[in-house]
């Protein structure tokens, strides 16, 4: 009789341990979606920076369930069953807007029963800010106003009416929340200024993976000199896109960076032809994962402050 290899027996208690991981992921989401017992508002967020935002004013009142995990790209993401089974069980359904999230808008078109839609709010297009026109096309808007904290305030406060149009007996709670968060806001705001203030006026040039940084280069005084995608990851650059890319990259030495939900071997490629570093790895479109410092939106912000800055100033 043959003998089973030796490491057999691990190899199915590795999978055996995996599977169970699964099984006990499915249950997490399951909880948080259904909540049995669980009298507290759902709401569902379209994005990881939408959700951390609703936490964050929520607090323990509210159930959120962010439809993106971290590391997903909200440009591309493609929906899955258990998404409309958030939206179908929400009370409140939270989108950017701007065309950031036509997926998400898709799936509460599919909905069966139009008369029990939940509160839906298109958060960046309820903020009372202009938009940044679309490079090319004037009638579209950059989606990215969370890039630039002051306008989060706005996503802040919208949030907070949303939440006291669904739970109206946790207003002051809420309103006590986003005072809170706003300073905190505040704050990141002055501290970001500190950090740019720091970076010799003729190095604040940004090279990134997408165009998601342009409200945060307007801000700051930082000037987006170029990117490898558009807006929209979906809009594919031509070889005339990528030639002047390296041509940007040959002519302002300056550090090109790459983002989490992104692949970034195309601008290392492109980095390394024209003899410049990858200065650091940034969020943009997501929060980080937990234990990476960047799984919240201050976290986030102040981990690309702290990478953009110590990359523009010793010029690696």
């Amino acid at each position: 009789m043959r003998r089973l290899p030796r490491a057999l027996p691990v190899i199915l208690l590795l999978v055996l341990m995996a599977f169970a991981a699964v099984l006990a992921a499915g249950r997490g989401w399951r909880a948080q979606i259904a909540g049995p017992g669980d009298p507290r508002p759902l709401v569902v967020a379209s994005t990881t920076i939408l959700a951390d935002l609703a936490t964050q004013v929520g607090g323990p009142r509210v159930r959120v369930h962010s439809l993106l995990a971290p590391g997903q790209d909200p440009h591309s993401y493609e929906p899955v069953p258990r998404d409309a089974l958030a939206v179908h069980r929400a009370h409140l359904v939270l989108l950017n807007g701007y065309g950031l999230d036509l997926w998400a808008e898709r799936l509460l078109d599919a909905r069966p029963d139009r008369r029990a839609l939940p509160r839906v709010v298109r958060v960046a297009e309820a903020v009372d800010a202009d938009p940044l026109p679309w490079p090319g096309d004037p009638g579209r808007a950059d989606p990215h106003l969370w890039m630039d904290p002051v306008r989060v305030m706005g996503y802040v406060d919208v949030i907070r009416d949303a939440l006291i149009g669904i739970d109206p007996a946790g207003a002051a709670f809420y309103r006590r929340q986003a005072d809170r968060y706003r300073a905190e806001l505040a704050e990141l705001d002055r501290w970001i200024a500190r950090q740019v203030a720091a970076v010799p006026p003729e190095r604040r040039l940004l090279v990134t993976t997408h165009d998601a940084y342009r409200y945060f280069g307007r801000r700051y005084g930082l000037r987006v000199v170029d990117t490898v995608w558009g807006i929209s990851t979906e809009e594919e650059p031509s070889a005339a896109d990528l030639a002047r890319l390296m041509g940007n990259l040959r002519r302002y030495g300056v550090p090109a960076f790459v983002e989490s939900t992104i692949n970034p071997k195309l601008m290392e490629e492109l980095a390394a032809q024209a003899g410049v570093p990858i200065g650091g790895r940034l969020y943009a479109d997501s929060v980080g994962p937990p234990g990476s410092g960047a799984e919240t939106y201050l976290g986030m912000m102040r981990h690309n402050v702290r990478v953009i800055t110590a990359a523009l100033r010793s010029g690696r």
